[in-house]
């Protein structure tokens, strides 16, 4: 393994940089994919909206739907937000556990580095993809909205995606936590989607009830009812919550790393 470094490292200034370029190579095909899904569904909820708007009015004329509360329910809410938990979900996927039980990390333990911190490199780059994969769908929305007639503010597209992005850190650290914890090729995968689905329709259904990430997502306690626009008073106690909890998944991560250390 060590003749082969310099030639794994290439042209790259430092072991980070080849790192970085690693990971990034890695994880490109599925952030493409999940990217491309949340940009497609932005489009057809937004081309879709005149018509569902003028059947809703039509049979609700004294509860009249206005375009901005279509926007948060129907994406920052629920569709967006479900499409975007998946996405980001299937990014965490691999891990330091998975190549060492396939043998295919070898060019990644190649480097003079301790385990943990090449988890906590493959983790920062994954927080990244996914809060691009929050806050790019989010303006698009402002932008394809003139299309159909309709108007939706930038500054409100940007809060929300990146309160999908913030908030979110937990979906991100707790698939990393599984990725560590669970060698098989499929066993994170299942356990995680099988989680995440139960306690996300769960809590869209009111079957669960109380503090939950999702309503943190959408910045649903501090809206304005009527419009549904954010109301200038962010969510601080929600996101304190959120950062610890994907502090402890981090730290639990970290140990399952620490534990196959040499």
């Amino acid at each position: 393994m060590t003749t082969k470094f310099p030639a794994s490292q290439g042209a790259f200034a430092s072991p980070t940089a080849a790192l970085i370029w690693r990971y990034w190579k890695e994880t490109r095909g599925r952030f493409a994919t999940a990217l491309s899904l949340l940009l497609a569904l932005v489009l057809y909820a937004v081309a879709t909206s005149p018509g569902f708007l003028n059947r809703y009015n039509a049979r609700f004329p004294d509860k009249p739907l206005h375009y901005s509360e279509y926007v948060w329910s129907g994406l920052f809410h629920y569709a967006l937000q479900g499409l975007w938990i998946l996405g980001a979900f299937v990014l965490t996927l691999g891990g330091l556990s998975r190549e060492s039980s396939s043998g295919t990390g070898l060019f990644t333990l190649s480097f003079p580095m301790r385990k943990t911190h090449l988890f906590l490199l493959r983790a920062g780059i994954t927080g990244l993809e996914a809060f691009a994969m929050g806050v790019v769908p989010a303006l698009l929305i402002s932008i394809s909205s003139k299309c159909v007639g309709q108007s939706y503010p930038t500054s409100q597209a940007l809060f929300f995606g990146v309160m999908m992005g913030l908030a979110g850190s937990v979906i991100v650290t707790f698939g990393l936590l599984l990725s560590e914890i669970f060698e098989g090729e499929f066993t994170a995968a299942v356990i995680g989607i099988c989680v995440l689905s139960c306690v996300f329709f769960s809590y869209k259904a009111h079957t669960l009830r109380g503090w939950n990430v999702f309503d943190v997502m959408s910045a649903s306690a501090n809206i304005n009812p009527a419009s549904q626009l954010f109301n200038g008073s962010l969510p601080w106690p929600g996101l304190l919550m959120c950062f610890s909890i994907s502090c402890v998944f981090l730290s639990l991560a970290c140990q399952a790393v620490k534990k196959r250390e040499p």
